[in-house]
């Protein structure tokens, strides 16, 4: 039996053979690409035919609805059924068995398409009900970019193994844009935004887990794909920067800075975090090394290991509030060290302001 391949992030788009293969279109209309998809990003693969109208046809009456649902899924079954054909019957007699004519089981179909066999059709249709044949080999591109983005939650803080980068990496490959580009209908709005999610922490955890095993190139090229997916996502910008950092590209760390400043403000009208400013300080001064201290300058500045590199987002909340205080603590003893200065200049040594008195 034939392996079917559906591709519904970015454009939608059905395909013969396995993944990896170039793969054989099937055309479908619209609708049916919207009806199709629905039911496989339904809990289960199941919904019923009411739910699937409302949301795909919401404006038109009971009857139109039911109208168009039954030409949707006349082509989803013209376009992934198996034309599988009936057996031939072993002849176990000498004077010859009744010979039963190939059929294919397509041509035996009933209303909306419902057959006999059901072992090659991809949509079963069940009463009110519309469910994925559970038997018919399919590959779904969301199912495996929700799963490795499970995986990869899983994996927390910890650096993925080689082969767990790789098959993460094939994962993130099958992204290639926002569920069902090009359709606004509000019911595919909500999956979008939950896979966008799960493509985020999919892109996160390589970049991060690059980084971890030593391989910025490869930690870059996840960031950058992770940008491209959400330009404000501020964490990763800020890795950015300490990635450009440490390839000894000061000047690209910097840009990076500025670009995150910009999408920042034309996207959520928001400034960087003192997080990242204090990242792009340090950069700036080339001081990003050694332990925690404040810069000679008036404005304190912090300090951060190369190696480290000031990403308090891999150690949690806490981290990233301990940071804060840390950065509290430093300009609170600045003040208080200027402070100090003045107050050791006597007044009597202090030059004289204002105009001079005649004697």
């Amino acid at each position: 039996m034939r392996e079917l391949r559906v591709q519904m992030l970015g454009p939608f788009s059905l395909l013969d053979g396995r993944s990896g293969e170039p793969g054989v279109p099937r055309p479908l209309l619209r609708k049916a690409q919207d009806l199709l998809a629905l039911i496989l990003l339904s809990p289960h693969g199941v919904i019923l035919r009411e739910t699937a109208a409302e949301a795909l046809w919401p404006e038109s009456s009971v009857e139109a609805s039911k109208k168009s649902m039954r030409q949707a899924l006349w082509q989803i079954h013209q376009a992934t059924d198996e034309p599988a054909v009936l057996p031939m019957p072993t002849l176990g007699r000498p004077s010859g068995g009744l010979r039963v004519s190939s059929v294919p089981v397509r041509q035996r179909s009933g209303h909306d398409g419902q057959e006999g066999a059901d072992a090659g059709r991809l949509v079963l249709c069940e009463g009110e009900a519309l469910r994925v044949n559970p038997v018919r080999p399919l590959q779904v591109d969301v199912t495996e970019v929700t799963e490795a983005a499970r995986r990869a939650q899983l994996l927390g803080a910890g650096t993925p193994d080689e082969a767990t980068l790789s098959e993460l990496e094939r994962a993130a490959d099958l992204y290639r844009g926002p569920l069902l580009a090009g359709c606004y209908d509000e019911w595919c709005l909500a999956p979008r935004a939950r896979l966008e999610d799960r493509a985020l922490t999919l892109l996160d955890t390589l970049s991060r887990g690059h980084e971890g095993r030593g391989d910025l190139a490869a930690a870059i090229v996840w960031a950058q794909r992770l940008l491209d997916v959400e330009p404000a996502h501020e964490r990763t910008h800020r890795r950015l920067m300490r990635l450009y950092y440490r390839t000894g590209d000061r000047t690209r760390a910097l840009r990076q800075l500025h670009r995150c400043r910009w999408v920042l403000q034309h996207e959520l009208g928001v400034r960087p975090s003192a997080q990242t400013e204090e990242l792009g300080a340090a950069i700036g001064a080339d001081r990003l090394a050694g332990s925690v201290l404040p810069d000679t300058g008036s404005v304190p500045v912090v300090v951060v290991d190369r190696d480290q590199a000031a990403h308090p987002e891999d150690g949690g909340v806490a981290d990233a509030f301990r940071a804060e205080l840390v950065a509290l603590r430093l300009s609170v003893e600045a003040i208080g060290e200027r402070l100090r200065q003045r107050g050791e200049t006597s007044p009597a040594d202090a030059p004289m302001s204002g105009p001079r008195l005649p004697g």
